[in-house]
């Protein structure tokens, strides 16, 4: 079956049942979230009145509770300044609501850390109070937004009528150059007028799946464990395209609070290779961006600015500035916001490197001595592909009962075959209380036996096994172990 096709599964963690919709890597990503998610130990933000962990909002919920996207401005506290000139520092806004009803929380690990949104989980009978008070906030963020734009309106006709006025050509090249980083700007405050509306449209509610999917690009994606220790160490880390992050920035809203950016490779011989992004005004207000690089093996840093430049000009300019730092165009790029984050990350890098073991990258290129060499590498190469599609094909998809399935603890899927189980098996589907498994006629599947042994079957084996028996081969209804 292929992996478009949504498949449902349901799991039972820790007391907590869920049920699972999606492809077979989403769901299997879920599962692998859920368990890391209820094993993480934050201390962040348990001094909150109300706040609990994950663990605790699966057992109030009895599973996946909602998820609502808080505007950062929520979590922000406020400063009153009294009569006398003192400064009092107030609760945030989230902080004051929460305590007065009395509402129970868990602040989820935030995947999508760049934007300007917070995910919260909360129970199914407080969402009504939250999205109350989210409502009020995304009201006024709109309403600034489309006032900026309006303003923005106002500012480009005139910018026109200054380059339409121009005496001079030096006049007239800053009456362009204005223009264009308003079209940019304007441009930006429409995306998060859009994003926010959108936003809104949905009550600011996303299911899991949603909420797993901000994590694409980080470590979360492959590995939501390792993903967790990076966030203790540094916080999540998000990989981009050089061309997909290194854009002119107009907005002031899409600009860090830091100020700057880091972007980074790590070169085979375990360098890091860093550009240094810092967002600058001018006079009448206008972001742009400068780009500190060091030139490698050397203590020379050239500066490159996107000040009065289009995204076609910057796109000319982007490579002399990536092969200068030691950047590669197709390479993925680290994105970090503040020089504390950065130096925290190359520490948490420096420490991986000395644990891994060394060794090619899948898909590296190979230097060939000779045109024959190449030659029969690529020949060679081209017939394992050819024997690996073979076997990919001589597979055979069985039906199996769905209580008969279960993960184990590093999240292989099994079967319960009578007293034994079977490790390593896939799921092609799912169809009520039956479930579709493929299994490699070529391939050795571990066999666990009740006494401890172990032997191997091949796919074809053991699917013989399997069908010779009928419902036989199974455990008998009810008795089967619960996915756990």
């Amino acid at each position: 079956m292929a992996d478009e096709i949504a498949q449902v599964v349901e799991l039972e963690y820790k007391g907590a049942y869920y049920l699972f919709k999606g492809t077979k890597e989403m769901i299997a990503l879920m599962v692998r979230s859920v368990k890391a998610l209820s094993d993480r130990h934050h201390r962040k933000y348990l001094d909150k009145p109300g706040c609990c962990d994950w663990k605790k909002m699966q057992e109030i919920s009895n599973g996946t509770p909602p998820i609502l996207e808080f505007p950062k401005e929520m979590f922000e506290e406020m400063t009153k300044v009294t009569k006398s000139g003192e400064r009092i520092r107030q609760k945030s806004e989230f902080d004051r609501y929460c305590e007065k009803y009395g509402l129970r929380f868990c602040i989820m690990p935030d995947l999508n850390p760049e934007d300007d949104y917070i995910p919260v989980a909360v129970p199914a009978q407080d969402v009504g109070i939250h999205k109350e008070q989210i409502k009020a906030v995304m009201e006024r963020r709109i309403l600034r937004e489309e006032q900026k734009d309006k303003s923005m309106e106002e500012r480009i006709t005139k910018a026109r009528e200054d380059m339409e006025n121009a005496v001079t050509e030096e006049q007239r090249k800053k009456a362009k150059e204005e223009l264009s980083m308003l079209f940019d700007e304007k441009t930006e405050n429409a995306d998060l007028l859009k994003e926010s509306k959108q936003k809104m449209e949905h009550d600011n509610e996303i299911d899991f799946a949603e909420y797993l999917k901000q994590g694409e690009g980080t470590l979360f994606e492959t590995d939501p464990d390792a993903a967790l220790k990076q966030e203790n160490a540094c916080g999540f880390v998000r990989e981009y395209m050089p061309y997909e992050c290194m854009w002119p920035v107009r907005d002031e809203d899409h600009v860090p609070e830091s100020g700057e950016v880091f972007y980074s490779q790590t070169t085979e011989d375990e360098k890091i290779h860093m550009i240094k992004r810092e967002f600058k005004k001018d006079d009448s207000g206008h972001i742009y961006s400068e780009y500190k690089v060091k030139i490698p093996d050397s203590t020379e840093v050239k500066v490159y600015s996107d000040y009065g430049m289009d995204k076609e000009q910057w796109k000319k300019q982007l490579p002399v500035l990536l092969r200068e730092a030691g950047l590669l165009n197709e390479q993925k790029t680290a994105v970090v916001t503040s020089e504390e984050r950065f130096k925290k990350y190359r520490r948490y890098l420096e420490e991986n490197f000395r644990e891994a073991s060394p060794g090619k990258a899948a898909g590296e290129a190979v230097s060939c001595s000779s045109p024959e060499a190449e030659a029969f590498i690529h020949d060679s190469n081209e017939s394992v592909l050819e024997k690996k599609d073979y076997e990919e094909s001589r597979v055979r998809t069985i039906s199996v009962p769905l209580e008969t399935l279960m993960p184990d603890e590093e999240e292989i899927l099994c079967l319960q075959a009578g007293d034994d189980l079977v490790k390593g098996v896939e799921l092609s589907g799912v169809n009520g209380n039956a479930a579709e498994i493929g299994l490699y006629d070529e391939k050795n599947y571990p066999v666990f036996k009740p006494d401890g042994s172990r032997e191997l079957l091949t796919g074809a084996a053991l699917a013989e096994k399997l069908t010779a028996g009928g419902r036989g081969a199974f455990p008998a209804e009810g008795k089967g172990r619960r996915m756990r």
